[in-house]
């Protein structure tokens, strides 16, 4: 991965802190670039700044993290969750 171009110290502090919105705005205002191009880079940097990501201690060892879901009332009222199953994309509704 190529190095990020040197930013100030403040989008760095940002990214450390979990501030990604403020990090993206800093690197917009330092380098004068795109939203996009800002986005690159703060990702870039964030893999910089955390070359090994902490595990989720939510997430229980050797469990599947949890698919997407999208929930969608319907005109009765009644509430539909469309989850994920799998790689192909595929959604299963689900009523609750």
């Amino acid at each position: 991965m190529p190095e990020v171009p040197e930013l100030p110290e403040l989008p760095d502090s940002d990214i450390l802190a979990g501030r990604t919105i403020l990090a993206v705005k800093a690197i917009r205002d330092a380098r004068g670039c795109s939203l996009h191009e800002a986005v690159d880079l703060f990702a870039q940097r964030h893999a910089e700044l955390h070359p090994n990501p902490e595990p989720n201690p939510k997430q229980e060892p050797g469990r599947e993290a949890p698919r997407p879901r999208v929930l969608r009332f319907e005109r009765d009222g009644s509430l539909v969750v469309e989850e994920d199953e799998g790689p192909h994309g595929r959604r299963h509704p689900e009523n609750r």
